[in-house]
């Protein structure tokens, strides 16, 4: 990417980038690049002029891919009430929707599946080519236009391969699945499926849609430590997901996997996936991870938490500070910077004009 020389007037305040769940809202600056164009320079390996921000990629989640509305996560031009979230997915799984957190569950003690051996007889079969993906780019037309022009656009698939599973069979027999010797070559046979059928919906995503992120959900850990050893998902479930990278390649998108969990122990079998970028939960030390596999993967880096009331200048001090103190790593391991707040009820904080000060700041040392 041209280096272009900071100038003050790219301080100019455009407008705001709206909250969205535990992320605040932030200030539209007057960059001399759209956002779209700095982020994804980084995901080609090349020097950005500024630390890309989390928030400048937009997701998109259309209703044409039927598990969006069940799982509570429709954004596009129609809006549903939460009366019409839940239900059936595309293979028969019943969800329940839950209005206080805002997402959808498994309706628990009801497996699907019981017996492995049987899948195939137990779950309905989505055709991707059936849905109206002409109608929805339609319908979406304008909603795309306004909404991300500026921004690099993330599309979603909320329910990766262990997550699928786990749909299927409740979670305790998922991950017996995942370890059993007796079960492996079944399982290799799902996520084989399960490949096939993500690559064929990305296929009509790229061809219907503007999107340049495809993001993956597949939790693979808790709040204290992975679910398996990493030799475990390298072998059951990196190799399908890199049939799904490759795939993105191919088409010029980009990966993103949002894995929740104390994951620092498997982020080789991410790698060996070809994963572009993870976001990590903010449970994790993102720091230390971009210090240990960032020149890698790209990490999605949450700063620290910032004071509610202090004077622009004190943001602005705060700002420097934190540039001076991660430069030197980001250019050996770009991140992305996800501000997010510690708590995300609302009881820590992180001022727009602190963002804003982390775009002036990184302005300046990479130009």
């Amino acid at each position: 990417m041209d280096r272009i020389p900071f100038t003050q007037d790219e301080m100019t305040v455009l407008g705001e980038y709206p909250a969205r769940g535990s992320n605040p809202k932030m200030l539209e600056l007057n960059t001399p690049v759209t956002p779209r164009e700095n982020l994804l320079a980084l995901y080609r390996k090349e020097m950005p002029l500024w630390i890309p921000q989390f928030f400048e990629t937009k997701p998109f989640a259309p209703d044409v891919i039927p598990e969006n509305r069940v799982r509570g996560i429709v954004m596009e031009t129609k809006r549903y009430p939460k009366e019409a979230f839940g239900g059936e997915d595309m293979f028969g799984i019943d969800w329940i929707f839950e209005p206080e957190v805002g997402g959808s569950m498994v309706r628990p003690g009801k497996p699907k599946i019981t017996d492995i051996e049987d899948w195939k007889n137990c779950i309905r079969f989505p055709d991707p080519d059936s849905w109206d993906w002409e109608g929805s780019r339609k319908a979406n037309e304008e909603f795309i236009a306004k909404m991300y022009g500026k921004c690099a656009m993330r599309v979603t698939i909320y329910t990766g391969f262990f997550e699928r599973l786990i749909s299927w069979m409740d979670f305790e027999n998922a991950a017996v699945a995942m370890i059993d010797e007796e079960m492996e070559d079944t399982v290799h046979e799902i996520y084989d499926y399960l490949a096939d059928l993500y690559i064929k919906m990305i296929g009509h995503i790229k061809e219907t849609f503007p999107v340049d992120i495809i993001q993956m959900h597949d939790d693979w850990g808790s709040q204290r430590a992975p679910f398996f050893a990493v030799d475990t998902l390298t072998e059951m479930v990196a190799p399908h997901m890199k049939r799904v990278v490759d795939y993105c390649h191919s088409l010029g998108l980009f990966f993103d996997l949002h894995s929740c969990g104390y994951n620092k122990m498997v982020v080789p079998a991410m790698i060996e996936a070809g994963v572009d970028s993870w976001q990590p939960q903010m449970i994790n030390d993102t720091m230390d991870l971009c210090r240990t596999y960032g020149d890698k993967i790209i990490i999605n880096v949450i700063p620290e938490n910032t004071p509610k009331g202090l004077s622009d200048q004190e943001y602005d001090e705060m700002a420097a500070k934190w540039v001076e103190d991660h430069m030197e790593l980001f250019r050996t391991h770009p991140f992305i910077m996800l501000p997010t707040p510690m708590d995300p009820f609302g009881k820590t904080y992180v001022d727009p004009k602190f963002v804003a000060g982390i775009y002036k700041y990184s302005r300046l040392a990479l130009q």
